[in-house]
């Protein structure tokens, strides 16, 4: 049985997967960017499994796994969409802000080429690193399943909607922060790093530059990456995942060490900036307020089913 704060979540993670897939194809329909459908066959055929498993245990009346696969299937569907929400942002090719974001990093004292060249000469430390940074989707995909087995729906729930809201958001405040990264603007060469793998700081470079240099742009699952610098996505999921599983007092400390090594290594193995990370944990603060929010909060649907409910029982009466 859900718990009211996990009914009022689970409705409006529904409610923003169906605005965002609206409001992307309006948008899409205006930019230059068109979407190869064909790369999406093996999500749709994820999406399609998770579905039929879901249909298939709710009748079971395991109504826990039922949300799990239904958490699962949004997922996909929300990542996906704030992909292409990152795309259509960088798509409008405004002027970069390397320099405003370098100079924001020299302003409190922090030098990025330092730390990134120190790390680099501890390989133990870089191997630990990338081991966080690349647990960001494993821990978007099996943090939802252990909160709602473990009772802990609204959490669950709370999670996946606390990062669709990251992504948008961070995709929206992008547009006027595009950057090709610190490693570009301190002259740091991927073939010169001997311990830190290079793959995720520079990897994005080619999407990044096709999308705004490009008359028209195609899409492909196949080869998107995240190409977003400002605010940093890594950072604020980081934070999300963290805070969400404070309440699992066995995984409490794990994970929030994991996540510090995650928002740690957006600064070595992400490219980014100081302030991307620093504006990464403030857009999942907000976030994570907001769900807090929304989970008191009926969306307008489910307060009139409960009034209808409550009349048709007042009526019975």
């Amino acid at each position: 049985m859900l718990t009211r704060e996990a009914v009022n979540l689970r409705a409006w993670l529904l409610i923003t997967m169906l605005a965002s897939i609206i409001i992307n194809a309006i948008l899409l329909s205006q930019s230059k960017i068109s979407v190869d459908y064909a790369s999406l066959r093996p999500a749709a055929t994820s999406l399609t499994v998770l579905i039929l498993t879901g249909i298939i245990c709710a009748r079971r009346q395991f109504h826990s796994w039922a949300h799990v696969m239904e958490t699962l299937a949004i997922g996909i569907v929300l990542s996906i969409l704030g992909l292409i929400a990152s795309y259509l942002a960088t798509s409008l090719g405004r002027p970069l802000a390397d320099e405003i974001l370098v100079d924001a990093d020299r302003a409190v004292g922090f030098d990025g080429a330092a730390f990134i060249r120190w790390v680099d000469s501890q390989p133990w430390v870089a191997w630990l690193l990338i081991q966080a940074y690349a647990s960001f989707a494993f821990q978007l995909v099996l943090l939802p399943i252990i909160l709602i087995l473990a009772r802990q729906a609204a959490r669950g729930f709370g999670l996946v909607l606390a990062y669709a809201i990251v992504c948008f958001v961070a995709s929206f405040v992008s547009i006027w922060f595009p950057a090709v990264a610190a490693n570009i603007t301190y002259g740091i060469e991927g073939t010169s790093l001997r311990a830190i793998n290079a793959q995720f700081g520079f990897a994005f470079l080619e999407q990044f530059h096709a999308v705004r240099d490009q008359d028209h742009f195609v899409l492909s699952l196949n080869q998107a990456q995240g190409i977003l610098t400002f605010p940093s996505v890594h950072t604020a999921t980081a934070v999300v995942c963290a805070a969400c599983m404070l309440s699992l007092r066995w995984l409490r400390y794990p994970i929030l060490l994991l996540n510090i090594g995650m928002i740690t290594s957006t600064l070595t193995h992400g490219g980014h900036y100081l302030v991307d990370v620093l504006a990464g944990v403030v857009l999942a603060l907000a976030a994570l307020l907001l769900v807090k929010r929304l989970a008191v909060t009926a969306p307008p649907i489910l307060r009139r089913r409960m009034r209808n409910l409550a009349a048709d029982d007042a009526a019975s009466r």
